[in-house]
């Protein structure tokens, strides 16, 4: 496999489409936000979103950097995993 070869993968195909889909999703909650930015909803999806996609490019990059091909599966788990566990510390620092 190139060194690129993780692009042609099932886990580095849904990476890709989760973090283009968190950017269009971002566009639109910021507009959201904006408008009523003490909407708890909001709030809620607009950390998720970014913690996904700024995660899942840190993912990319590192796989651009040489890490291994073999560790793209666990790169992605592990952005999720992350992802998830800063959202509920972050979640629950909240004063309201």
């Amino acid at each position: 496999m190139t060194r690129e070869g993780w692009r042609d993968t099932k886990a580095g195909l849904w990476a890709w489409l989760l973090q283009r889909a968190a950017a269009v999703a971002l566009v639109v909650v910021i507009v959201l936000h904006l408008q009523n930015p003490f909407l708890r909803a909001v709030q809620a999806a607009l950390l998720a979103l970014v913690l996904l996609h700024g995660l899942l490019g840190v993912r990319a990059i590192l796989l651009d950097l040489g890490l291994p091909v073999r560790w793209h599966r666990a790169l992605f788990a592990g952005a999720l995993g992350l992802g998830i566990l800063l959202f509920a510390v972050v979640w629950s620092w909240r004063w309201y």
